[in-house]
């Protein structure tokens, strides 16, 4: 039995390094596509998004509140115009994300205690950016409100101290847990990683037993029977390439990029090759539905590519319907999610991660099929 895994062991690493697809597919496809990733989220955080402004008013104050619009880092105001159409125009060619219009009769309102109205309008299409430039807005303005009315206090009360109770007579701190400078790249390259680490694993293993089939070389590979550790030995190069891969994506998270790691290594390190035998499992499982290449290399991209959006992380899972669900519970990959997800930010204890690990191990029971549908594929090809 050793013998044979031995066998389809070598005689893969030997297909791998004289196939260029396949050596492509292990080692510089996955590496370009994280270098993709990593350069689109290099910065992280949002900086410098294009904003419109109309300011009606110009007077001290409304150039007082637009400049500080501006003196964020996360809004730059790209165009002044006069007229709010040619404003919106500039949205709906996507210059610009936002409007802001300071009415006329800003100042005068202002001095009159009238409660002037600034005007904001979002391109909500952009549904993160529109978050992102709302928030902003919000700060900033409110702050420079802030200013204006602590400078109107002053002069009344001749006491700063007084003049800031005025205004915030509670103070307010915010500190946001996990992700404390709210860098996108910080949870997002977290779930995106894997989930392209979990498409190349399904992809690789069905080229590896669909071009032995197509190449009508499978007889003469399974001749010798130990089938199922001929199985095993052919699909265990990806168990270890894509091992360490997985094992490399975490390395590149939780150490050069200095995000602080709270749980168990060696939690992760069995997550991560449970995941990676899953699914080859359920590749197999795909590719012996009808032991056709092209057709089980389609249902692999159905079933992977969507994964990202039912992990929970960027949509949360407690506002899934039913289906979404139960679609995110037949992904291995959204089980080691949590796990990553509950090790890196908050360390549980190990007890906690075995429902998550063995949800991802009954995975492994598609190999009680794929075992049964190769037999008896290999029996019709003898007759």
């Amino acid at each position: 039995m050793l013998a044979a895994l031995n066998y389809a062991f070598l005689q893969e690493l030997q297909e791998i390094k004289s196939s260029y697809y396949k050596l492509f597919l292990v080692t510089l496809l996955p590496l370009i596509s994280v270098a993709i990733l990593v350069a689109i989220f290099f910065r992280g955080v949002a900086f410098d998004l294009p904003i419109v402004v109309v300011d009606k008013d110009r007077s001290d104050l409304s150039r007082h509140l637009l400049h500080g619009v501006d003196a964020t880092s996360t809004l730059s105001i790209a165009y002044r115009v006069n007229d709010t159409k040619e404003a919106l125009s500039l949205i709906q060619r996507s210059k610009a994300y936002a409007l802001v219009e300071v009415p006329q009769g800003f100042k005068r309102d202002i001095l009159l205690q009238k409660q002037p109205k600034v005007t904001i309008m979002l391109n909500t299409q952009y549904i993160l950016t529109g978050k992102i430039i709302k928030a902003a807005l919000m700060e900033s303005i409110m702050s420079a409100s802030g200013e204006i009315e602590y400078l109107k206090n002053l002069v009344t009360t001749q006491n700063s101290y007084e003049s800031i109770n005025a205004i915030t007579p509670i103070g307010l701190q915010v500190t946001p847990f996990f992700n404390t400078y709210k860098n996108y790249s910080y949870f997002l390259l977290s779930a995106l990683l894997p989930s392209i680490w979990q498409i190349f694993i399904v992809i690789a293993t069905i080229v590896s037993f669909g071009t032995l089939f197509k190449e009508k070389r499978a007889e003469a590979f399974f001749k010798d029977g130990d089938i199922e550790m001929k199985i095993v030995g052919k699909a265990l190069p990806y168990t270890i390439i894509y091992t360490l891969l997985g094992i490399a994506f975490l390395a590149f998270l939780y150490g050069s990029e200095g995000w602080v790691f709270q749980g168990s290594w060696a939690v992760m390190l069995l997550s991560v090759f449970i995941t990676v035998v899953a699914y080859q499992a359920i590749a197999l499982f795909l590719f012996v539905t009808g032991f056709d290449y092209a057709r089980s290399l389609s249902l692999g991209a159905v079933y992977t590519a969507p994964a990202f959006a039912f992990l929970g992380v960027t949509f949360p899972a407690n506002s899934m319907n039913s289906f979404a669900l139960l679609w995110r519970d037949l992904l291995p990959i959204a089980h080691y999610m949590e796990i990553q997800i509950s090790q890196a930010n908050y360390g549980v204890d190990i007890f906690v991660e075995l429902p998550r690990l063995f949800s991802i191990a009954l995975f492994l029971l598609l190999l009680l099929p794929v075992f049964y549908r190769f037999r008896v594929k290999l029996i019709q090809n003898k007759g």
